[in-house]
Order: C-alpha cells, then structure tokens, then sequence
C-alpha cells in the first residue's frame, strides 16, 4: 500500500516480507544458498485431508518425536505446539490449520536461543549475538508477551568462531533475501557448537 502511494518507509519491500513471513518459502530461499536449518516437513492443508496416514508416515520417516508444528505465515507462536507422539502431532496439525493452509513440522532439537541483529541496505552491519535465556521449554506466546519471564545475554556467551558463524549467516540470509533497513535473525544453538537458522 506505502509503495502504491507513493510513501517513503522502512524496512523490507514487498517480496522481502511475504518471503520472510512465509516460513516454507523462506527455508525453501535458506536452502538454496546453504544456510543449516533443522529438519522439516512442509504440509499442504489439502495433502492432509486427502491422505493423513501418508503425512504421518512421511514426518515419521524423516523426523524424530518431538516435533514442532507451526503455521507457515504466523508469528509469535500462535498455533504452534509441540508433539511428542502422532496423536499429539495429529491435534497440533488441526490446531495450526485453523490459522494457515500451510503448515511446517520441524524437528525438535535440545539449544539455546541466539539472535543477530541485521542493519543497513547494500552495506549490511551486524552486532554481536544475544541469547534468549528463558526457563521454559516451550517460548510460546504466553511466555513472550504475557508471563515475560525471560532474559537477554548481550553478548552471548558463546566461543568466538560461532559468534562469527551466526554473524555470516545472518549476512547471507538477509542478503539473499533481498533485507534492506533492518532485521534480526534468529538460531539454534546445540551443545556441539552447531548452528541452526530458526527464522529472520
């Protein structure tokens, strides 16, 4: 609407923000160029219905228990929720249909929270990563908005060559997503030093 108008804004264009709202896309853009991202499983609200048993048997042949099921264009964790058995992984898909015919399942890993802030158009900056340390599990909505019962480590306490990683991640995730303005891009952290791009 602000570029029909003809209006000055910031931040991302038009294909930057439906891309990087779109979690399917924007793992499908993520792969492309490289970047890891945890295992997952991209379900059409019409592949569900016209074969369940299939779905279950496709996450469980690529995914181990738990999993997370997330709509593909909501944020804050709405509709999400984990599942620890197909029971479970069969509520959670009912649930994150009722806010996308598109939903991710993504494979559920042990890490910490790590965060890189992204700033500028051709000449990208990044700052060192932040940690989210929360005692829950779960981040869900509850837990940001709500209860709030978290805490940022700026900077994180991580060894130097990750810091660097995420740093270099973050650049081309952005980049190839066509980022201006600003941005901030979210990992996993595994006990082995292992990165994961969660989102941006």
């Amino acid at each position: 609407f602000l570029e029909t108008i003809d209006m000055p804004y910031v931040g991302a264009g038009v294909m930057t923000s439906a891309s990087s709202m779109d979690k399917i896309m924007t793992k499908y853009i993520l792969h492309a160029v490289d970047i890891p991202q945890v295992p997952y499983v991209p379900v059409l609200k019409s592949q569900w219905k016209e074969n369940p048993k299939k779905i279950f048997e496709q996450c469980e042949g690529t995914l181990l228990y738990p999993m997370f099921v997330k709509p593909a264009n909501m944020g804050s964790s709405v509709g999400m929720a984990k599942a620890n058995d197909r029971k479970e992984l069969q509520e959670a898909l009912i649930e994150a249909y009722r806010y996308d015919s598109r939903v991710v399942i993504e494979q559920s890993i042990e890490a910490r929270e790590i965060e890189v802030a992204i700033l500028g158009n051709e000449d990208v900056r990044t700052t060192l990563p932040g940690e989210i340390v929360k005692e829950e599990a779960f981040y869900d909505y509850n837990s940001k908005y709500i209860d709030n019962n978290i805490k940022m480590q700026i900077p994180a306490q991580i060894p130097e060559e990750v810091q660097q990683k995420a740093r270099e991640y973050a650049t081309i995730a952005y980049t190839s997503l066509g980022g201006r303005g600003l941005s901030r891009c979210d990992f996993f952290l595994t006990n082995k030093n292992e990165l994961f791009l969660n989102e941006l």
